[in-house]
């Protein structure tokens, strides 16, 4: 439909996420579906396990991997992190250090049983690796 049906005026669309409609006579079709915009889906906040290789010193744990994962509930979303030698998920803890504010690539998850995995992620936000 080229033609608004009510002044025969030409009917246009700016905008995808608009209806299109008559500039002269404010006319707009609302019978017309509006396409859907494709969102890239980010495989970690749609709840997948993201792999993460470990990067620090000790050799013995550059074979390791850990899964990190996004829980998601009602009022918030939270990182869970589960390792293969613990039998507990490691949840996200707020750590401040002594010295001011904490590194914002680093964030920091511990078990109930105390073990303690540092997740880096990379300045675009893409995750690293673990310590």
């Amino acid at each position: 439909m080229d033609a608004c049906p009510r002044c025969r005026a030409r009917v246009v669309q700016c905008y995808a996420t608009e209806p299109p409609g008559c500039v002269t006579c404010g006319w707009e079709d609302y019978i017309r579906p509006l396409p859907k915009r494709e969102r890239k889906r980010n495989g970690l906040l749609g709840g997948l396990a993201t792999k993460v290789r470990y990067i620090g010193f000790a050799k013995s744990l550059e074979d390791l991997t850990v899964e990190v994962r996004v829980k998601k509930d009602a009022a918030s979303m939270a990182g869970i992190v589960t390792v293969p030698s613990c039998p507990y998920d490691m949840k996200d803890m707020k750590v401040i250090p002594k010295g001011g504010q904490p590194k914002k690539r680093e964030r920091t998850y511990r078990c109930p049983t105390r073990h303690r995995v540092i997740i880096v992620s990379s300045e675009n936000g893409d995750l690293r690796g673990w310590m």
